[in-house]
């Protein structure tokens, strides 16, 4: 689980971060820390792009010394349009707020974000007008053994730096964020610990015989089950890449590194690459963020402003909420990867199979449904080649 880390100089740092980005926290000194408690941090964005809109809503919490940003359910929340009057409604999902399927944001349009807690708690966003987009030329992924550095493992890890290309406007300031969606074919839909896969969901085992029959095998610590139809696991960026224009503007920028994608498996891959248009407050909020994980590792840097995003409690200004809703267009262009050919080291390996072979309840089941998320489809991406 996400730990949040909060600095006593500054109030809120990485914590938030983590939180956007689920990654794990980890000191690399010790420096003194302190954990705020019951903290809202209500993250997302209205985007040009249909199936990249969504919003996050958690809470920081201490329980036994376990610290935790625990996702608010039942939340009401909704995009409005303040030009239209046009409200559009998010379902909970899997830990997160999404749009209906079709939904998209156009350049000019001013949206802003609505949310209402189950403990009547109300938070709005100021207004954001969305920025007409700057297109990218071309894509390209480039493999390197040693991408970055990861806190987690302790060591580099192997992976692709994708790379864009485009002509800067001359004519505008601009301010670039890029976020990728990565698609991977799913060969197991479900592991179940301890348990079998019965009633779409993992039922734990009963007692197990003080004596086992003859012939009858114990059973696995965990199974596993294939996906029944054609499945790909979503990806997000671990890592926030901004671009201002200020030693760019009006010329050709050539494979400017846009986002590292690890090798998480070696399934072939698809990246589906968004260039997204920021406001300067926006940008301004993305790049205090991208200093908090650079200065990190160096206790020494003095500390980055606090991360103070564009969203208020309405009924209580001197509540600080953490976090930005962002309404912005952008580009698209998607890249396949082959990756099957590649022997480095998986980051993140799947379980070696287990299949019932003898299930203590029931007829035995090996498949399980895509189930359909924000981390999971079975549509197959755009640009996918083969099977």
């Amino acid at each position: 689980m996400i730990k949040t880390c909060v600095e006593n100089s500054g109030l809120i740092r990485l914590s938030l971060f983590l939180c956007i980005m689920q990654l794990g926290c980890i000191d690399p000194v010790a420096p003194e820390f302190q954990f705020e408690d019951d903290l809202t941090i209500i993250e997302g964005q209205a985007s040009s792009t249909v199936g990249s809109s969504f919003i996050n809503i958690q809470r920081t919490s201490n329980e036994f010394g376990i610290y935790r940003n625990i996702f608010q359910e039942g939340a009401i929340v909704t995009f409005d349009n303040l030009d239209s009057g046009e409200s559009v409604t998010l379902r909970e999902q899997i830990d997160t707020y999404v749009t209906p399927d079709d939904f998209a944001v156009a350049t000019g349009e001013t949206w802003e974000l609505n949310v209402t807690l189950t403990d009547g708690s109300t938070y709005k966003s100021l207004p954001e007008t969305v920025i007409a987009p700057v297109p990218f030329d071309d894509i390209s992924a480039t493999f390197e053994k040693e991408l970055f550095f990861r806190e987690d493992s302790g060591k580099f890890v192997p992976g692709h730096s994708i790379a864009v290309s485009f002509n800067e406007p001359v004519a505008d300031k601009n301010y670039y964020l890029w976020r990728f969606r990565s698609f991977e074919k799913l060969i197991l839909c479900k592991v179940c610990d301890n348990s079998i896969f019965r009633n779409g969901d993992c039922e734990r085992n009963p007692p197990p015989p003080a004596v086992l029959p003859v012939g009858v095998p114990r059973r696995a610590p965990y199974y596993t089950y294939g996906c029944e139809t054609p499945c790909w696991t979503i990806r997000y960026n671990e890592s926030i890449e901004i671009l201002d224009d200020k030693f760019t503007n009006g010329t050709f920028v050539e494979e400017y590194p846009a986002a590292n994608i690890p090798l998480y498996t070696n399934e072939n891959i698809v990246v589906s690459l968004e260039q997204i248009s920021l406001s300067f407050d926006a940008y301004q909020y993305y790049r205090r963020l991208q200093d908090i994980i650079d200065n990190n590792g160096n206790f020494d840097a003095p500390p980055p402003a606090a991360v103070i995003g564009n969203v208020f409690n309405v009924n209580d200004d001197k509540e600080m909420v953490l976090g930005r809703f962002t309404a912005a267009s952008n580009t698209v262009k998607s890249i396949f990867i082959e990756r099957t050919d590649i022997l480095d080291d998986e980051v993140d390996p799947p379980p070696i199979f287990s299949f019932e072979t003898d299930p203590p309840i029931g007829n035995p089941i090996s498949f399980a449904p895509c189930i359909e998320s924000r981390f999971r489809t079975g549509t197959e991406p755009e640009g996918w080649i083969g099977n």
